[in-house]
């Protein structure tokens, strides 16, 4: 069962590079959900990890999708429309990019530890 929840989370970090925020939300809250249902079949240790991983992209996203929402508040006139958007676009893959690389940082940071875990106890 563990490589669904790595699937799930390679699949997250992909959309998060890709800047698809909104399908990034959708999948760290199927992928908390899944670890809800799939809880007796994980370590305690590894559903403590991704539904850390699966809640830093959900609250990430979150985030920034308040902040453009907090941005667009404050145009005046149709001039201030192309300025919007191209800071939002920066700053949307910008804190994208950085949401994918600490969920990648953070997956291959349990891989290793479970692996070099698993090789102890052999």
């Amino acid at each position: 069962m563990t490589i669904t929840v790595y699937t799930i989370t390679a699949v997250l970090i992909k959309l998060s590079i890709l800047g698809f925020g909104i399908l990034s939300v959708l999948t760290a809250f199927i992928g908390l959900l899944l670890l809800k249902v799939m809880h007796k079949k994980l370590s305690e240790l590894l559903i403590i990890r991704f539904s850390k991983k699966f809640k830093i992209a959900l609250w990430g996203h979150t985030s920034v999708y308040i902040a453009f929402i907090g941005k667009m508040l404050f145009i005046d006139d149709f001039s201030d429309v192309p300025a919007f958007l191209a800071s939002h676009l920066v700053i949307h893959h910008m804190v994208s990019g950085l949401i994918a690389a600490t969920l990648m940082i953070m997956s291959l940071r349990t891989y290793n530890q479970l692996k070099v875990s698993n090789s102890n106890t052999n």
